[in-house]
């Protein structure tokens, strides 16, 4: 099943006027003009030394429409994009910049399965979109917390999700972290994407459907006792979810 929070965006008519933009810092060599703008890095407090490497958010009100028009083409080229995520979200809040930063800060790092520190790409599209499908209705509204709306461009669409707008847990990130039993099918999705791209490409309801079909694909070939992400269990995933989505 999809994600009920997972939802087709309105289409936005004009440029990005408000809001926050959430950028990749090791992808902005693909879009040089963002990355002469004034960012706010959200930077976990144990990572203070690596604030380079943290996602970056961009306060939209405060540019020049002429700046806004070019931050647009930026966040609609991510739609189509064949490269790795740019511009990762377009973020409402009430909420100042700094408190978000510091919200998407507080779930970058914690503990994995083993009870290891992990540093966890929530944010980007590709983790983001199979985590809704994983998450519960609560886990997903504490990982949202201060945020209004979450949007982000994945599988030919821009897709949509409501946030509480407020912090479910300032002091803590345990309900909005990935549970220990969760982190097996949240580690997989790279191979999602890679399962993902071996499609031409996808309706509304087919995207929406895709990261909970391969979600289960996945679960049930590890019980069979297939972990690797070789060629082959992608090739098998691709069959079998091509055949399931085309005779639903």
């Amino acid at each position: 099943m999809s994600s009920p929070a997972m939802q087709i965006a309105v289409d936005q008519p004009g440029p990005l006027t408000s809001g926050y933009l959430l950028v990749e810092p090791a992808t902005l060599d693909y879009a040089p003009d963002l990355a002469a703008l004034d960012m706010r890095p959200c930077t976990p407090r144990v990572l203070a030394h690596r604030e380079e490497l943290m996602p970056r958010l961009i306060d939209l009100g405060s540019l020049d429409a002429d700046v806004q028009q070019t931050v647009t083409r930026y966040w609609h080229e991510e739609i189509d994009a064949e490269r790795p995520p740019v511009a990762c979200a377009w973020i409402r809040s009430a909420v100042e910049i700094d408190g978000v930063a510091a919200h998407i800060a507080r779930y970058l790092v914690g503990p994995d399965a083993g009870g290891e520190p992990v540093f966890w790409r929530h944010y980007d599209p590709r983790v983001f979109a199979l985590a809704l499908a994983i998450f519960s209705p609560d886990q997903q509204q504490a990982l949202l917390g201060p945020i209004q709306a979450w949007q982000f461009a994945w599988a030919g669409h821009i897709w949509h999700v409501d946030g509480p707008g407020v912090e479910a847990d300032p002091v803590g990130q345990s309900l909005g972290w990935p549970r220990v039993d969760q982190w097996p099918r949240i580690n997989r999705s790279e191979i999602v994407d890679r399962i993902r791209r071996r499609f031409s490409g996808f309706s509304v309801w087919q995207a929406s459907r895709f990261p909970s079909m391969a979600d289960s694909f996945l679960n049930a070939a590890a019980e069979n006792g297939h972990h690797s992400a070789t060629d082959e269990l992608v090739d098998a995933a691709w069959q079998q979810l091509s055949h399931e989505l085309a005779s639903e």
